[in-house]
């Protein structure tokens, strides 16, 4: 039956393309599906109206229609290496792109599709840990996991794009122990330079600390002692409360990076968040539903850590992800004292559904259903913002109600 609905899934993307991609996720394991999944995304990005003018995608429309295509690649990748870049990737789509249309819609298409595949590749490793099961509380937890990885992202698909690769190189290099994904932890940074404290925080991990965290039996009590005691300097730190100048001045980080992260260390950067929050009605009530996705983190994996503790088989696979989770989050409790470094929560969310998805396969009890009913309330402002407002406010009105042709000739001569 499933596949027969997935089977609409490509008639109905030419006809109403949100509909076909909803239909083509029956089968999502298919060739069909993925296929799908990733043109809806290079849709998805074209379909962007550019009319909010708050949004990233605002700022990279006009970035890419300004920009100067009598840079070639050469000239970028060397700029890159000279410190004058913070980051690669958008300015090599801009590049690319840039040879063959000015059109913005055109190049958000682009990062539209690779977007589009890593969030597929992430949904897949999801799905493969649910294994057949497909009951409510599975479907809740990947509906979370699609809320972190929604295709509202590509709006600002640098650190998302980022994010996505992050995930998927960090799950086959840290859980899966591949060492060949380290090349996929090393150019996440090219994406976006807010990776670059990540990297060599998950090569210590894997090569130096991460034996010493889990075994067999538990998750040792010197990463439950780190967790807690980040999850509490979440709440005393203010934001910038850690200076860390001296990563520029020891030339840890030099060029753009050292100066964009000097201003986001600074007093003026805290002022721009403080009142940007003041200011927008989604981030005023965001800030109240993050405190309770905090609180309702921290119990879950407590909880976690005394299910895998309680399972009569051998553990380490489980202490494996759960190991990692603590880590992960620890570190992102510590950033949110960064402005936007809040952002490493949602990827450290993604870690923790995983988890819920492998233990609830196992052992799906009481207690566990309980907590899982309790993640809809949690997460809804997320779930329903990410998911339906954003992509509302965002993308052109056809995209809603036109067929696929009607959507991309609307587009096909638009300038910014």
């Amino acid at each position: 039956m499933y596949k027969r609905l997935a089977g609409l899934g490509f008639p109905l993307f030419i006809l109403l393309p949100w509909t076909g991609f909803l239909f083509s996720l029956f089968d999502f394991k298919s060739k069909k599906s993925a296929f799908i999944y990733i043109a809806f995304s290079m849709l998805y990005g074209y379909s962007i109206s550019f009319s909010e003018t708050g949004a990233d995608s605002y700022r990279y429309a006009l970035a890419f229609a300004n920009f100067d295509n009598s840079l070639n690649y050469n000239r970028i990748i060397t700029l890159y290496q000279l410190g004058e870049l913070r980051d690669l990737y958008r300015l090599i789509l801009f590049y690319f792109v840039s040879i063959f249309t000015n059109n913005p819609k055109i190049m958000y298409a682009f990062a539209g599709g690779i977007y589009g595949l890593f969030s597929y590749l992430n949904l897949r490793i999801l799905i493969n840990h649910k294994k057949q099961t497909g009951d409510v509380y599975v479907f809740l937890l990947v509906l979370i996991f699609f809320t972190f990885v929604s295709l509202s992202n590509i709006n600002g698909f640098r650190f998302w794009t980022g994010a996505m690769v992050l995930f998927y190189a960090s799950y086959h290099f840290i859980l899966q122990k591949k060492n060949i994904w380290l090349l996929g932890v090393l150019v996440t940074p090219l994406f976006h330079y807010g990776f670059m404290p990540v990297m060599p925080l998950l090569i210590v991990y894997r090569y130096f600390i991460h034996p010493f965290l889990y075994n067999q039996i538990e998750v040792k009590p010197v990463l439950y002692y780190i967790f807690l005691g980040t999850f509490i300097a979440s709440w005393i730190l203010t934001t910038n409360s850690i200076d860390i100048g001296f990563l520029k001045e020891n030339d840890v980080f030099s060029g753009e990076v050292a100066n964009r992260m000097e201003f986001l260390n600074s007093e003026k950067a805290a002022n721009v968040v403080k009142t940007r929050v003041e200011n927008s009605l989604f981030l005023s009530v965001q800030k109240y539903f993050n405190v309770i996705i905090k609180i309702y983190v921290f119990i879950t994996v407590l909880f976690l850590k005394k299910k895998i503790q309680s399972l009569k088989e051998n553990k380490l696979a489980y202490n494996n992800i759960l190991a990692f989770v603590m880590f992960f989050y620890s570190f992102a409790f510590i950033a949110t004292s960064f402005p936007s470094g809040g952002r490493f929560l949602n990827i450290a969310h993604l870690f923790l559904m995983l988890l819920m998805v492998t233990i609830y396969v196992k052992d799906s009890t009481r207690n566990f259903i309980r907590l899982i009913s309790w993640s809809l309330p949690v997460f809804s402002f997320n779930i329903l913002f990410t998911n339906g407002m954003l992509s509302w406010l965002i993308l052109t009105p056809t995209f809603w109600y036109g067929n696929f042709f009607w959507i991309v000739i609307e587009g096909i001569d638009f300038i910014i």
